[in-house]
């Protein structure tokens, strides 16, 4: 190969701190947030923490560059692919460099600079440099780049303590075993085509597809169309499952009203499903003698002459629904969660191979293949997985939020489908999944409650190998008889379980013992909470304050009238501010952790797209600026710190420890 177009394996230390990366204007903003982030440093985290199980590197994909002179003759990267990982990996190094607890500062010593830059994007080299410096709170940053560097602060110590790692263990892996391969193109290449292309490229085939096929090889071959239109039905997370089936097959398996919960066994089933499809088959053969073939010329000469024909029959299929709706997750990460209820089911809870599957679907074929190599039975494993994961898919769509658009705006819901219209014109509604007064309103009390109570789990965790609560919820509606308002119950005691378990304790209980051991229920109380977690400026989990806001919401939804959050509804709100700002404007007090700064009472949720406009602003201009806007979709705790600060036209010490003292108290009665 061409020297200039060797391929280069680096490993982050050298990739930050050997030459230079220029991205180029016409590639899209930076735009990962708390989802991408945290998801890196958790493989990251997880490959540090398997070096027995694996090979010594994690290869983190590749950096696609062109070389350039710039003015000076001076050479530089032109980076076409990869930047949304480089940048991340340039403010995780900054996260690193200016962390706070103990960490061997010779690890993290060689970076005094930063080799990143944006054309004709000074805002964006200002925010890097800011960030290096950790000046993150003074000048005005991107506010992507600001959220990512403030959530990797926040949670790269509970992620490698997961993993049983301690910080120097990850910084060292970091900046010696993850490898990126840089990959150079010809100086002839056409680099706006080559983007292009590369951004259009077909799709690879993905985890669960080769799966897929491993799981067939342990069946028969007359099992294989039966498993694979389950698992293909299955596998379009963004409609109801049933939607996946024909009219005759959605009958055979989940009755005339098409809302039966599947509870036959696969050979069972696959007996009925042969003979419908032998059925199937022999009136298609008798269609066959009365069909009238017509060449394509014929065709267009009949559509010349405006020669109509008749539409095949609708008898026998129904009119799909309208795609309305987005899953909270994809099918890989469906899978591990069927996966671990049904070990669970099948092995128990201390089972090794119960431990040993996670909801990382970046191991989803290794955490299969683990599982099959410890069963005996694999044949009679798989068709009852098959099973477990056709039932579980119903309650999911049941019972499970989705993002809903509805007349163009987007919002929870919470609906499950009934059948309706005569047996041979069949189509599906969508109605409220829970409400005592059998009323199909979505919006009406217990519905709405448990809606609100899903949303606020979700929010809090948009990262798909940290949805536990939704693991809890899957495994509590695959063996439990629904119950409504027991299901609230126990989705609100879960709550608690993991704000006494989990935030207020400074030896957090493991998600996983929370739901199949302790079943929910938490095991601190209040009185032996550590309050002090809640007050930790940016560093308080985003769940604390999203809990604040549902017991308020709630507690105001009981009132007869007069709601003051009746429109309330969790949106993605992942920055914690500080009301009180960290670095004042000039002619006003600097606040410290003594006189309250980073106490609960001071800080709140916003969104990423208020970032830049909450800045520095002092707490009564805030209250100007926000109070009086009635479309900003604020939080219900800055609402009430909105209305505080109006009615004593101050916000300071004294303010902030009285919000405190009265934002506790409420969080105390809801957990007792």
């Amino acid at each position: 190969m061409n020297e200039e177009l060797k391929i280069t394996a680096l490993n982050v230390k050298d990739l930050l701190s050997q030459d230079r990366y220029r991205i180029p204007i016409y590639q899209r903003n930076y735009d990962w947030g708390e989802k991408e982030a945290v998801q890196l440093i958790a493989d990251i985290a997880d490959y540090a923490s398997n070096l027995n199980k694996k090979s010594l590197s994690y290869y983190i994909g590749s950096l696609v560059v062109f070389e350039r002179l710039d003015e000076k003759k001076d050479k530089y990267y032109e980076t076409i692919d990869g930047q949304q990982r480089l940048t991340t990996l340039t403010i995780l190094a900054c996260a690193l460099k200016n962390w706070e607890t103990e960490l061997d500062k010779e690890l993290v010593s060689w970076l005094t600079s930063i080799n990143l830059s944006y054309d004709h994007r000074s805002d964006a080299d200002e925010s890097l440099s800011a960030i290096l410096n950790d000046k993150v709170d003074v000048i005005d940053c991107l506010p992507n780049m600001k959220e990512v560097y403030r959530v990797l602060k926040k949670n790269l110590q509970s992620v490698i303590s997961e993993k049983g790692l301690q910080i120097d263990d990850f910084v060292k892996y970091l900046f010696e075993h993850v490898i990126i391969q840089r990959i150079p193109v010809p100086r002839d290449t056409q680099l706006n085509h080559y983007f292009e292309i590369m951004n259009s490229r077909g799709e690879q085939l993905e985890k669960h597809e080769v799966l897929k096929a491993s799981l067939m090889d342990c069946l028969d071959v007359p099992c294989h169309p039966l498993f694979n239109e389950i698992w293909e039905a299955c596998s379009d997370m963004e409609s109801y499952v049933q939607m996946g089936f024909d009219v005759k097959t959605r009958d055979l398996i989940f009755g005339e009203k098409w809302d039966e919960i599947p509870s036959t066994t696969f050979d069972r089933l696959l007996n009925r499903y042969g003979y419908l499809k032998k059925e199937n088959v022999k009136k298609e053969d008798d269609k066959e003698e009365n069909v009238i073939r017509r060449s394509i010329a014929e065709l267009i000469d009949d559509a010349q002459r405006n020669i109509h024909y008749r539409n095949p029959s609708q008898s026998d299929v129904s009119d799909s629904a309208d795609d309305r709706f987005s899953s909270i997750v994809n099918f890989p990460n469906f899978l591990l969660h069927v996966l671990k209820i049904f070990v669970v089911k099948e092995f128990g809870i201390h089972s090794s191979i119960t431990k040993d599957v996670m909801l990382d679907d970046k191991r989803l074929i290794e955490f299969f293949t683990d599982t099959l190599k410890k069963v005996s039975d694999k044949e009679g494993f798989v068709k009852k997985f098959i099973m477990e994961l056709l039932r579980i898919r119903v309650l999911f769509d049941k019972y499970v939020i989705k993002r809903q658009i509805h007349n163009g705006k987007e919002r929870w819901s919470l609906k499950k489908p009934k059948q309706y219209g005569p047996v041979n014109k069949r189509k599906f509604n969508y109605v409220a999944a829970f409400n005592t007064d059998n009323s199909d309103e979505e919006d009406n009390g217990l519905n709405r409650d448990i809606r609100m109570l899903e949303a606020m789990f979700h929010i809090s965790a948009p990262t798909m190998i940290y949805k536990y609560w939704l693991n809890a919820i899957l495994y509590y509606v695959s063996k439990e008889k629904m119950d409504a308002n027991e299901f609230r119950k126990s989705l609100f005691s879960l709550a608690q379980a993991y704000m006494l378990d989990r935030y207020l304790t400074n030896e957090p209980v493991d998600f996983f013992r929370i739901i199949y051991e302790n079943d929910f229920r938490a095991i601190n109380d209040v009185e032996n909470a550590e309050w002090s977690n809640i007050n930790q400026g940016c560093r308080v989990e985003n769940f604390v304050f999203n809990f604040y806001d549902y017991i308020v919401w709630h507690e105001d939804s009981q009132l007869p009238r007069g709601k003051k959050y009746d429109s309330f509804e969790f949106t993605y709100r992942t920055s914690v501010e500080h009301f009180y700002p960290q670095t004042p404007m000039e002619g006003y007090p600097a606040l410290t952790q003594e006189t309250g700064l980073n106490d609960f009472g001071n800080l709140c949720l916003i969104s990423r797209g208020m970032n830049s406009k909450f800045s520095n602003n002092m707490p009564m201009a805030k209250v100007a600026n926000f109070g009086k806007e009635k479309d900003l979709d604020l939080s219900i705790k800055l609402q009430e710190m909105i209305e505080f600060a109006r009615e004593k036209d101050t916000w300071s010490t004294n303010e902030i420890g009285e919000f405190s003292k009265y934002s506790r108290k409420r969080i105390e009665d809801a957990l007792n």
